[in-house]
């Protein structure tokens, strides 16, 4: 604005001004108003599901520590369905898992951690469900699908613990020298921050059947047929 006009120009300058450019700031105010209203909806609106989520999954955890299995899978189906985006799914199938094992209920349980694999996007909790998922099948006797579920996946903070169950995979199979070449490699990265029991392993090692041994014993068997 000039400073050289008078007082009254001024005034009129004003009022000539807000005239012709009053709608645009009421709408610029109600855009500002809006946005801001909708952002603090949004927060507010995560924030009460956060809070929801975690009131079922703490009663979910008393339900499993009371041993109610009926009332827990009533939880956790709500959990997964209300919820399937949020952390608190992911607990809660490791939660039921763990709670469907102690029900010797195995079946159960590994159904749970495939449906945390497929629909989790946490690769952290991933990790962790396929690794008990593993341990369920080698106490189902499922050797190969252990090998199909672990084999490839390296370069992540639980590679050691993997590379022990592939070992305990394959001393299922009686493929010994891949067993052993599998707790070595678990043995070798034991600085890993996956803590692993090193005087188990090292026993794992020392209980395998000697591959001279085994060669030796099918050689007699084969003479012996011979003969």
């Amino acid at each position: 604005m000039d400073e050289f006009l008078s007082e009254k120009e001024q005034i009129q300058y004003i009022r000539d001004w807000w005239r012709d450019n009053r709608m645009y700031i009421f709408i610029f105010g109600f855009v500002v108003i809006g946005s801001v209203a909708g952002t603090n909806t949004w927060k507010a609106s995560v924030l009460n599901e956060q809070i929801a989520a975690s009131s079922l999954y703490e009663s979910l955890a008393v339900e499993i520590s009371e041993n109610n299995l009926e009332s827990g899978e009533l939880i956790a189906e709500e959990i997964y369905s209300e919820y399937s985006e949020s952390i608190y799914a992911d607990q809660a199938r490791l939660a039921m898992a763990y709670f469907y094992m102690s029900q010797s209920r195995d079946e159960d349980a590994a159904d749970e951690l495939r449906g945390l694999i497929e629909s989790s996007e946490n690769n952290e909790m991933i990790l962790i469900a396929n690794m008990r998922l593993a341990k369920i099948l080698l106490y189902q006797s499922k050797y190969q699908e252990v090998l199909d579920l672990l084999e490839g996946n390296l370069g992540h903070a639980f590679e050691t613990k993997y590379s022990e169950l592939i070992g305990d995979a394959y001393l299922g199979l009686e493929d010994y020298e891949n067993a052993e070449f599998a707790y070595m490699n678990a043995l070798k990265d034991t600085g890993s921050p996956q803590v692993i029991d090193a005087a188990l392993l090292q026993m794992k090692i020392n209980d395998l059947p000697q591959q001279n041994t085994v060669n030796t014993e099918t050689q007699d068997e084969s003479l012996g047929a011979e003969s």
